[in-house]
């Protein structure tokens, strides 16, 4: 069973509010809260948008126990050498995680996501087919650490430091074959989130 009626009542907006947000009638509101009509990935995405929720949410996938929450997967390509392309991508899928311990990660669990990594920069500590967990409330490179950066259109997962002093930053790849960058300004670089866990398959 979906969530709009819940999300909606939450909100507290009215089918016909809902209805003119979607630019359709109050009755087909009520077919897609009862099911009796199919929501579509577009339109999934314009509820989304609306309540300011993920998919998952929408679709009453995120809580699937009442212990435990699903985060989603971004397929994005992270840390592969020189980067990749930081498009808007739905999720590839969803992890499950038990919601105390994520809450002791983050002061946001519904902002959570999942990167899969791909490429060798950041060996040994990341490997290709990693799954790292970020956390995007956790921009400030004050707290060593491994981050999720954009470069112009680029994601790259790298690990930042702050000097003391001067507060510049230095972004390192874990690989030595690979340069390290030094006295960067905070400015100069866009944190999108700080990796709070790792998920590694042993093969």
């Amino acid at each position: 069973m979906n969530n709009i009626s819940k999300i909606r009542h939450a909100r507290g907006m009215s089918q016909q509010q809902l209805a003119n947000k979607l630019n359709t009638t109050a009755v087909s509101v009520g077919r897609y809260e009862r099911e009796d009509q199919r929501l579509s990935l577009p339109l999934l995405r314009r509820f989304a948008k609306i309540f300011d929720v993920t998919i998952g949410e929408i679709a009453g996938e995120t809580r699937l126990t009442p212990d435990y929450l699903s985060v989603p997967v971004f397929d994005l390509r992270a840390a592969a050498g020189a980067g990749a392309l930081a498009q808007e991508n739905e999720p590839a899928g969803h992890l499950m995680f038990r919601e105390q311990w994520l809450r002791r990660m983050s002061s946001d669990i519904h902002r959570l996501f999942v990167l899969e990594i791909s490429g060798d920069s950041m060996w040994e500590t990341l490997h290709d087919g990693d799954h790292a967990l970020v956390d995007p409330a956790q921009t400030n490179a004050r707290r060593e650490g491994l981050y999720v950066i954009r470069i112009d259109d680029m994601l790259q997962v790298k690990r930042i430091s702050m000097h003391p002093v001067t507060k510049l930053l230095t972004v390192k790849s874990d690989n030595p074959a690979y340069r390290t960058y030094d006295n960067i300004q905070p400015d100069d670089i866009a944190i999108m989130g700080r990796v709070v866990w790792i998920g590694r398959s042993l093969g």
